[in-house]
């Protein structure tokens, strides 16, 4: 456990699920602090709105009233509702802000489906690319694809540059499934937590071929490698909650050196 250098416990964030993680839709969480610090965590799809809005009004918490957002990467499905909190700031990874814009503008310039994929996932396989053109992945984000869904650019705080800052959430680097990846560690009110984004999509290993390939399958891996050493409760970036223990888990603070401790 750690402390601050006045002995005071850190806070535990009480840590919801706004918007439940399927296949083709994002899960969405909500971190509280104890004096009411809101925060969001992947905001979907920004044809899944109303979904999210639904989410925040059965937890009670008015859009206004989130302090900020957090985004565990730049695919769209996980930051495209970034624009429902324009008063709030919003956490994330540069590089992979300004890769993820690359594909959008490449999608909706014109350039084929497999120009594409070989730019920007040069490690996908044929099968990959045709289980993602089948799935109509890069059509949807040509039809779905608004630069104002992002909110303005002047909130945004990059990782590269600035600490988040909030107690009790660590930062872990995880990248991998895009180049800039990020999953958060949380001193949960029910003990740990693992924010995973889509560094880990599934809690079923089963399910992955619903999922965008790796941007980079080594560096996934070795992320998956080093999630698998956590113990708590998982959060997985499209599917259920659930709990992980075993030989060798514990803290990723404790760990690994990678986590940015707050």
């Amino acid at each position: 456990m750690s402390w601050n250098g006045n002995g005071a416990r850190p806070p535990r964030w009480n840590v919801q699920v706004l918007v439940p993680g399927l296949p083709l839709q994002s899960c969405s969480v909500l971190l509280t602090d104890p004096h009411g610090l809101h925060i969001v965590v992947d905001t979907g799809f920004p044809q899944h709105d109303s979904i999210l809005l639904d989410g925040l009004r059965r937890a009670g918490v008015a859009p206004e009233a989130v302090a900020g957002v957090i985004n565990t990467h730049f695919h769209l499905d996980h930051c495209g509702g970034n624009f429902l909190f324009p008063q709030a700031w919003v956490y994330g990874s540069k590089v992979d802000f300004d890769w993820a814009l690359s594909i959008y503008d490449s999608v909706c310039g014109g350039e084929t489906r497999r120009e594409v994929f070989r730019t920007f996932y040069p490690e996908a396989t044929d099968e990959e690319f045709d289980r993602m053109d089948e799935a109509r992945v890069l059509q949807l984000l040509q039809w779905m694809w608004d630069p104002a869904s992002l909110g303005a650019v002047e909130r945004y705080r990059w990782c590269e540059q600035h600490e988040l800052g909030l107690r009790g959430v660590r930062v872990v680097p995880t990248p991998g499934h895009t180049p800039g990846h990020l999953s958060l560690e949380v001193d949960g009110v029910e003990g740990p937590y693992l924010v995973l984004g889509d560094a880990r999509p599934f809690g079923d290993d089963e399910a992955v071929g619903y999922d965008m390939p790796p941007h980079n399958h080594t560096q996934f891996q070795r992320s998956r490698q080093m999630l698998d050493r956590f113990e708590g409760i998982l959060i997985p970036g499209h599917g259920a909650p659930f709990s992980q223990s075993g030989p060798g888990a514990g803290r990723l603070d404790e760990a690994s050196p990678v986590s940015q401790r707050q």
